[in-house]
């Protein structure tokens, strides 16, 4: 007992901190787990659920998927399977991935590595949902998407659904090379028809894979991730996925340094160098930068009695692993001939089961250039390249996840027309958006008229009057802010999250039918999306308010921008080859807001709230008294997400202070001016 005890009192210590929010992320994208807690919950509630992971499985905030899912009272995680290197992948390659029961969580983990690489009936009976968290690094010889596809093959065989959480391909998803696997020589490290770079992320191969398997599967996107995005890019720090592969160098020279199974050709320095004994490391290093391989340098450097090069990667994006890798082993067998192995009847060499093709072999043998090996699976290439088009999720612009992508094979029955409670609106699609089309489909439902149509008044020059704002919303706050105002027969405004109306509809109706007004505040709230440049701004901001039209019916007329109209946030998130401080992209924005006619709202009070999750109602109350003089108009900034608890709190004193200062509240709207108008 005493060994575990450690164990118990880190659990204890993970289960007392709260769940972190996505108001605190500073990540490029948000990943397909962030995704899925923040907007798609309702994907797994009531769900007993089974977690294909392991360290890797972290969110864009660093905490684990397996905490979050122990958190969620709704959820019940019953079973872990580890894929290759274990649940925590220190395991060396080739050892078998033992299964136990977990001594802190107290459930089964099972090993899918060795002996036992597809989930057996008796490991999924006790799970209604199989999730999955892996981070790949872009190469199909890499285990971890071929545990994906066994696990969809069992799953379906078990009636089980699939989610697979969305992560990024850190070698982007531009590079497509390599020989493609041929049917006789699938296996582990090649588990379907692709090259050995397939430029796509785990998701998408999810669906490629489903085309053949038919499992019921789920991918939540990432948001805000593009199709020519490399993990430099993300913003998000990197978790060694295996002992080998402790750094993003190491993903990046995995294929170009890690083709030589079974020839004397091998690696070194996890993946940054590659030669073998007796070879010349300087007639190498001159035959490889003489083909001049985009964005990289090969170095000389012998290790003992082996001669190689050290790959100097100076342009992630221009660097292709792949085909790298074939020029450095076909070099190597130009200026060292060594035998290649072959496969026989009875047994298929390793060396053929990494190409997925027994011609590389051949051709190497028959002394082949580079450049004509790289040129036999051309044809190949581009059948694999028009195939995966309509599985790809991402495009050129940020992507904005509207709606979960589901996938269901023809052969599948149908769903019953009524919906289960926990997934309400599940739509079937059978095939997912094509890249770069972020728009979604929601239900259409008769939108109410507002009970109460705000007029404009214009004040008299005596009146005081107060325009009180909730931004960041609609949570299971709203309703609290609602029942305040109409017990008071205030107004107010809105400015709505657009990525928090789903599942919200209702709130957001009755918003509208009780004579408030609606206003837009971006669809993502994601600084580093928003902020890049005018045009995704703009983007994101339209998405936003296309989302509260459909649920309303009501086009929001007025805006406000994340952070308001003076922040200094853009300057950080701004791209730096178009904008600096002197033209910066806050300027931009405005510029184009003014012509198109938007009105945003700044505030001139706050009550404090947006500073911090840890705060008091008698705190915002505070703040309030302390800023309200003697003003003719008064903004007051205060926020409704799922974290402002003490602002519902504080309201009603908030209004009754208001009220016997003098002011009569009123919505914002368009046509009047108001003190902080911006345009």
């Amino acid at each position: 007992m005493n060994k575990f005890l450690p164990f118990l009192i880190l659990a204890l210590i993970l289960t007392l901190i709260p769940p972190v929010g996505s108001s605190a992320n500073t990540t490029a994208i948000q990943l397909g787990s962030d995704v899925l807690f923040n907007q798609f919950h309702h994907l797994i509630e009531g769900k007993k659920v089974g977690l294909i992971t392991n360290q890797t499985g972290l969110n864009s905030q660093m905490v684990s998927t397996i905490d979050m899912l122990r958190r969620d009272r709704s959820v019940h995680l019953t079973a872990l399977y580890a894929p290759e290197h274990g649940l925590d992948g220190k395991t060396v390659a080739g050892k078998q991935v033992t299964s136990f029961v977990h001594p802190v969580y107290a459930i089964p983990v099972y090993g899918l590595s060795g002996s036992t690489r597809k989930p057996t009936p008796e490991m999924l009976k006790d799970i209604d949902i199989l999730l999955v968290d892996l981070q790949d690094i872009g190469s199909r010889t890499y285990t971890y998407i071929s545990t994906l596809q066994y696990a969809m093959t069992a799953a379906k065989e078990q009636g089980k659904e699939v989610i697979v959480l969305d992560r990024p391909n850190p070698l982007g998803g531009a590079i497509v090379e390599g020989p493609v696997v041929e049917l006789p020589y699938r296996s582990f490290f090649g588990v379907d028809t692709l090259p050995l770079a397939h430029g796509m992320t785990i998701g998408e191969l999810a669906l490629f894979f489903n085309r053949t398997i038919g499992v019921d599967l789920t991918v939540v996107p990432m948001q805000g991730y593009t199709r020519n995005m490399i993990y430099q890019q993300t913003g998000l720090a990197w978790i060694p996925s295996s002992p080998h592969i402790p750094s993003l160098t190491s993903v990046f020279g995995y294929m170009a340094t890690g083709l030589g199974e079974g020839t004397p050709i091998r690696q070194g320095d996890h993946f940054t160098w590659i030669g073998a004994e007796g070879l010349d490391s300087h007639k190498y290093a001159d035959l490889l930068n003489g083909s001049l391989l985009p964005g990289v340098i090969f170095i000389p450097e012998n290790k003992g009695t082996a001669g190689g090069v050290r790959l100097q990667i100076n342009d992630l994006h221009q660097f292709n692993p792949a085909k790298t890798g074939i020029y450095a082993l076909a070099y190597a067998k130009q200026l060292q001939p060594f035998p290649v192995p072959k496969s026989t009847s009875k047994q298929i060499a390793m060396f053929d089961k990494v190409m997925g093709t027994n011609k590389i072999g051949l051709l190497l043998e028959q002394g082949k250039s580079p450049q004509e090996i790289v040129s036999s699976y051309q044809a190949d290439l581009k059948k694999f390249v028009e195939l995966r088009q309509k599985y790809l999720i991402y495009g050129d612009e940020p992507f904005i996840p509207m709606q979960p992508i589901q996938q269901k094979h023809p052969e599948q029955p149908k769903q019953p027309v009524q919906p289960k409670p926990s997934k309400p609106g599940k739509p079937e699609t059978p095939t997912p958006p094509k890249p770069g089309n972020n728009n979604g489909t929601t239900n259409q439902t008769k939108n109410p008229e507002p009970a109460t149509k705000p007029i404009p008044q214009t004040p008299k020059s005596s009146e005081k009057i107060a325009y009180l704002t909730f931004d960041d919303g609609p949570s299971s706050v709203t309703p609290r802010v609602l029942d305040t105002l109409k017990a008071h027969q205030v107004k107010a405004t809105f400015f709505i999250v657009g990525r928090e109306v789903a599942g919200h509809e209702a709130i957001l109706k009755r918003i509208v039918a009780e004579g408030h007004a609606l206003g837009g505040h971006s669809y993502s709230h994601n600084y580093q999306l928003v902020y890049k440049n005018m045009e995704s701004f703009f983007a994101d901001l339209e998405k936003g308010s296309q989302m509260i039209e459909k649920a309303t019916g009501v086009k929001p007329a007025v805006f406000r921008y994340p952070g308001g109209s003076t922040n200094t946030v853009s300057l950080k998130y701004q791209d730096p080859k178009r904008y600096n401080k002197q033209h910066t992209v806050m300027q931009a924005i405005k510029a184009e807001a003014k012509q198109r006619g938007y009105t945003f709202i700044d505030w001139n009070v706050t009550n404090g709230d947006a500073r911090s999750n840890k705060y008091t109602a008698a705190q915002t109350l505070a703040n309030i008294k302390q800023q309200v003089k003697s003003q003719k108009e008064i903004v007051v900034l205060m926020h409704d997400s799922s974290t402002k608890s003490p602002t519902a709190e504080a309201l009603p004193e908030i209004i009754s202070y208001l009220k016997e200062k003098g002011y009569r509240f009123e919505v914002i709207q368009a046509d009047r001016p108001t003190v902080s108008n911006v345009k």
